[in-house]
Parts: structure tokens; C-alpha cells; sequence
């Protein structure tokens, strides 16, 4: 299955205030949809879809939509994966550093800053995965089908 989706992962529960905060835009709850709705290319435009356990948040954004993460003093990754233009952006954020940075473009690597964290040895998908499991303390791999996720329109 391709992937054509873009997100950001913290390694804190968000409230809707934070969140506010974070992406510099009021939002209001429109209704829950599963992991297929949240992902799909003709999802509605100006929303995000919201995922909260105790332990993180994923906010699954719109494609090509970018946050500038250098005021977030949590640990946070901002990421797209694009298998339709085989682009892969991956930004981790500690503490308001930017400490790793790894964009690649059809087998190209495009930028690579800071280390760790992802190499091009790295299966792309799969460690995005991981670091959701990390990050929110599920195993979302095993259960994103049946993952409710808080659809919220951008006001």
C-alpha cells in the first residue's frame, strides 16, 4: 500500500490548545474517522486528524503542509511520506534544536543533517511507524485499522 500523507509526531499528550499553538491555527472538532479516512488523498481540505494517548499525540496533516517546529521545547517530528513522488521528509525536533534533518527525492538524498535517528539504510515507512509506537506507546502497526483518530477543520 503507497502512502501520500504528512504528520507530526510528540512525545506528549497535546491538548486542543497546544495543538492550536503548535500549528499557529484555531481548530474546531468536526468527527472521528479511522486510519483510512485520516491517510486517504481525498481527505477534506483544511482539516487534520488527531491521534492522543497518555503518553503522545500524531497529527496527521495535509500533504506539503509544513510547521516550523524551532519553538516546540518538546521532542517532536514533523514527516511526509510520499510514495506517489517517492519523497520522504523526515525533521526531529529536542528541546527547540533541530537535530537531525533527512529529506530524500526519488532515490536521491536531497538533505542530511545531524545524525541518528534515520539513515537511507532505513526502511522510511517502517521507521515512521516505529517512532508512532515510541511516541504514543502502541503498537500502531498491528492495530491502525481500528485506530480512531479526532478530525478537527481548521478555523
Amino acid at each position: 500500500m503507497g502512502y501520500n500523507l504528512a504528520g507530526l509526531l510528540i512525545k506528549k499528550k497535546y491538548n486542543e490548545q497546544e495543538i492550536e499553538i503548535l500549528i499557529e491555527n484555531k481548530i474546531e472538532f468536526l468527527k472521528v474517522v479511522d486510519f483510512e479516512k485520516a491517510t486517504s488523498s481525498s481527505r477534506d481540505e483544511n482539516t487534520i486528524d488527531v491521534l492522543q494517548t497518555e503518553a503522545g499525540t500524531l497529527i496527521i496533516t495535509e500533504l506539503g503542509q509544513a510547521y516550523d517546529l524551532s519553538n516546540s521545547s518538546e521532542d517532536i517530528i514533523q514527516f511526509i511520506i510520499s510514495d506517489v513522488s517517492d519523497t520522504y521528509y523526515f525533521e526531529k525536533y529536542l528541546n527547540k534544536t533541530l537535530v537531525r534533518k533527512y529529506i530524500t527525492s526519488q532515490g536521491e538524498i536531497a538533505e542530511d543533517t545531524g545524525q541518528g535517528y534515520l539513515s537511507d539504510e532505513d526502511e522510511f515507512v517502517e521507521k515512521i511507524w516505529e517512532y508512532i509506537d515510541v511516541y504514543l506507546q502502541i503498537d500502531f502497526n498491528e492495530n491502525m485499522f481500528s485506530i480512531k483518530f479526532k478530525r478537527y477543520k481548521l478555523i
